[in-house]
């Protein structure tokens, strides 16, 4: 009687384990199929990620340095002025809403950021037919073609008291909400001010913190805007 009680014993604390390992195992994320990662920025067709979780780009604070009524740049050419600086391009497309597939022809991007000093011209906001030409320097802003494309140059843009180096830009086009958001330009060394301890940067997504490429001699980065529809 001992004996078939130790074994019915055994028997049942086998079962016991045997079910409990299974349970683990089946509802284990490292090991189901279905099992997605989480993640707070989504990806296009393009291949480029979106900027939030609604797959938007992100809007940020207008900043007090923004100059309306700014010219369409000759030749995608930011620093028209040729202020010192290492020279640099940005392209990308436009997109309605937020899966990357259909492009906005003519949506107008406004840019403008600090010289490679940290300093605005001018350093304060209005419009530009408030301010003579000699005053207004890397301002202005681009058109996107049939496809939805855009590209300009410019110059590096400089670090400031309070923030690392970055582009503001405003993109509108009829049909659609515009918005206003800043592309996180990659440090320098011996910067005083990393993305890491921007808090305008860090508040923004990772997409927003661009990198660069050298293309035929130039730095070159990608950054596609996806607009929502009014």
């Amino acid at each position: 009687m001992k004996i078939r009680n130790s074994f019915i014993i055994s028997l049942l604390a086998a079962v016991i384990i045997i079910g409990g390992c299974s349970a683990s195992n089946s509802s284990n994320p490292a090991t189901s199929n279905n099992t997605s990662p989480a993640t707070g920025t989504s990806t296009g067709t393009d291949g480029a990620e979106t900027a939030d979780d609604s797959g938007l780009t992100q809007q940020v604070t207008q900043g007090p340095y923004y100059i309306t009524d700014t010219s369409e740049l000759s030749d995608g050419n930011l620093n028209y002025d040729n202020l010192t600086g290492s020279k640099i391009k940005v392209q990308g497309y436009v997109y309605a809403g937020a899966t990357g597939t259909t492009p906005v022809a003519g949506a107008k991007i406004e840019i403008w950021h600090a010289d490679d000093g940290g300093s605005y011209h001018p350093n304060t906001n209005g419009s530009a037919n408030n301010f003579s030409a000699d005053e207004l320097s890397l301002r202005g802003y681009v058109l996107t073609d049939a496809n939805g494309y855009y590209e300009y140059t410019t110059i590096y843009p400089g670090e400031y008291t309070g923030r690392t180096r970055h582009i503001h830009t405003n993109t509108t086009a009829d049909g659609y909400k515009g918005v206003i958001t800043q592309l996180i330009i990659p440090s320098l060394e011996g910067d005083q001010m990393p993305a890491s301890e921007d808090n305008i940067a860090q508040s923004l997504p990772a997409y927003n913190q661009v990198t660069f490429t050298t293309v035929d001699g130039v730095p070159t980065t990608t950054f596609n805007y996806r607009i929502a529809t009014n």
